[in-house]
């Protein structure tokens, strides 16, 4: 009897190295919101860790940094000037969302971000170094080739299809797996395996976990199983993502169970926003077949023709047409002049008015736009609300308001909005830029394994990853996780005698009793990460700079807090510091004191 033979299909480079434009459009989208998150959150803060009256001023952190670092910031100690380079990169973001000369927006993007980094690095987690990796591999990519004002203006049909692969897009995606790999390498303790207890240990850092950790570290057997889980799914997930054997399933698999991963560390660990930045990367992996599955169900919302028709000549007219249709995600709706059917071009001229046909119907003027947004599949509920009886009139004054004005704004979008009449520059200047990129960043990552031989690397070389941002070396919870887990305590007394809680700015001795979540006892985990870095370099002989900025910066806010009391005289500087136990065993604080400050010395 004979034997019949499947063959294993073998899945192109093409597709196991491409990304879906698509999936870049969501890329784009994403990256620009957790741009603006992460602005919104740094602004909190931006007189303490960005201004020169704050706890680094510039002339402190100039003396930590690389020659060849720069930032914009350091240019301006004061508030307002990085208040506007915080609006500029909000404006960057922004645009970049919309996709509104996207290249540039994302250049812009990258620059400030880097910038930033740069102007505080002692504030710095794994969530800075990968966003911007992400952002500087987004400057060699199409991002704006779908769902973008780039795309609604374009007239060139460049990208006529969905796939699309080069050197750039298996730079974004190489990078994204790197990141596992070489930390699944970094773990070398046996910690890791065959003991099985790394997820217990770090667990075991107060400072760090969240009030769900606390409770959930009581079961053992499930963290040891967790702990041989992270490690196999960091070193195999990274190779397996890249399989040309059962491509399509062992992709989608690995990259849900990546995001799955970085949504429990959401829920165990205070590390701000290092799993939404590391779930963006994730979704880079999202291929074509998904969206071609959610385009079945993304149709306008009825099972009429719809068309949109706008004034042949009017610039401005055809702009907003076209805009609206990318946005409004119904790419199947015709946009045409209403003067190519003489009937809806007399009809034009007679309302002065667009025209949207819905079947027989016809809509004109703000009627139209909120039927039309309510056809969306996505924006439909806004459709609701437009076609509320309370908007009819100020929505109908608004449409004639515009349309007086449509020669005004023709020449505006001419200028803000000009037509894509030229091929985007992607080509192969571009891509072996790319490739040179992908071996400098390559080189790097491997000079942090140990005994890998390419350490320490030259000065050039350090000099250019400096300057573009390029360092990377994913030690998360490697080679074994942290054992020690610290909190301040800061003790003062002001000029009249009265003894103070200096951290926490209330009257009263300093509590040294251990809180019952350390992790919530810090402002942010901006602050956290700066305080456990004052608390390491504490340990180190000669000079610390850095202390004394801070020291200096507390007798400052004080000042700022209680300007009608007495002013804030001595204080100092202790952490409770926890060593992590193995499992059974207590923990006991023990108490260093680092620093004693006063404020008239």
């Amino acid at each position: 009897m004979a034997t019949t033979h499947f063959p294993i299909r073998l899945t192109p480079l093409r597709e196991i190295f491409g990304i879906d434009l698509r999936t870049l459009a969501l890329f784009r989208v994403l990256l620009g919101v957790y741009v603006l998150i992460d602005l919104t959150m740094r602004a909190r803060d931006l007189g303490a860790h960005y201004t020169d009256a704050g706890i680094l001023p510039r002339g402190v952190q100039i003396d930590f940094l690389h020659a060849a670092t720069w930032s914009l910031h350091l240019a301006n100690g004061a508030a307002w000037f990085q208040a506007l380079l915080f609006v500029l990169a909000g404006f960057a973001a922004l645009a970049l969302i919309a996709g509104w000369r996207t290249r540039l927006m994302t250049a812009l993007s990258w620059a400030l971000m880097l910038s930033v980094q740069n102007r505080n690095t002692f504030i710095l987690s794994g969530e800075d170094n990968l966003a911007l990796l992400m952002l500087f591999w987004a400057m060699f990519l199409p991002l704006g080739a779908r769902y973008s004002v780039d795309a609604a203006l374009d007239r060139t049909q460049r990208f006529s299809g969905n796939a699309y692969a080069c050197v750039a897009t298996a730079a974004l995606l190489l990078q994204g797996m790197s990141m596992y790999f070489l930390s699944a390498l970094l773990k070398t303790h046996p910690i890791w395996v065959p003991d099985g207890t790394a997820v217990h240990y770090a667990l075991q850092l107060d400072y760090l976990v969240t009030p769900f950790a606390l409770w959930f570290r009581q079961f053992q057997g499930i963290m040891q199983g967790l702990t041989y889980y992270v490690y196999a799914l960091e070193l195999v997930g990274p190779i397996l993502m890249f399989s040309p054997v059962f491509h399509r399933t062992l992709r989608t698999v690995f990259m849900l169970a990546f995001i799955s991963m970085h949504l429990a560390f959401l829920l165990f660990l205070e590390i701000g926003f290092f799993p939404l930045i590391s779930i963006i990367m994730n979704l880079t992996f999202l291929p074509g077949w998904i969206w071609d599955r959610i385009g079945g169900w993304l149709r306008p919302r009825t099972d009429d023709l719809v068309a949109i028709r706008f004034d042949r000549g009017c610039d401005f007219c055809e702009k907003t047409c076209l805009l609206l249709r990318v946005f409004l995600v119904l790419p199947q709706v015709p946009v045409r002049p209403a003067q190519d059917d003489p009937e809806l071009g007399a009809d034009l001229e007679r309302r002065n008015s667009w025209i949207v046909t819905i079947g027989p119907e016809r809509l004109y003027g703000f009627d139209a736009l909120g039927r039309l947004v309510g056809l969306s599949p996505v924006f439909f509920p806004f459709g609701w609300l437009l076609q509320r009886h309370v908007l009819e009139r100020p929505g109908a004054r608004f449409y004639d308001w515009v349309g007086r004005n449509r020669r005004r704004f023709s020449k505006i979008t001419a200028r803000c909005l000009p037509w894509r009449t030229s091929v985007a520059g992607f080509g192969p200047l571009t891509q072996a830029l790319a490739g040179i990129f992908l071996v400098f960043i390559t080189v790097q990552n491997i000079s942090t394994v140990p005994r890998s031989g390419l350490s320490p690397l030259p000065e050039p070389f350090r000099a250019v990853r400096q300057a573009l941002g390029l360092y990377q070396n994913w030690t998360m919870f490697a080679p074994y996780p942290e054992m020690t887990s610290p909190w301040p305590v800061i003790e003062g007394e002001l000029t009249d005698g009265t003894f103070v809680d200096v951290f926490h700015r209330r009257p009263g001795l300093a509590e040294f009793d251990k809180p019952a979540a350390v992790s919530q006892l810090y402002p942010n985990y901006r602050w956290r990460k700066f305080l456990s870095n004052l608390e390491d370099r504490s340990y180190a002989d000669g000079p610390k700079p850095l202390m004394l900025s801070y020291a200096r910066y507390l007798c400052r806010s004080w000042a700022d807090s209680h300007p009608q009391g007495p002013a804030l005289s001595t204080f100092v500087i202790y952490f409770q510091i926890e060593r992590s136990q193995p499992p059974g065993e207590p923990k006991e604080p023990e108490t260093r004191q680092v620093w004693s400050h006063d404020c008239f010395g």
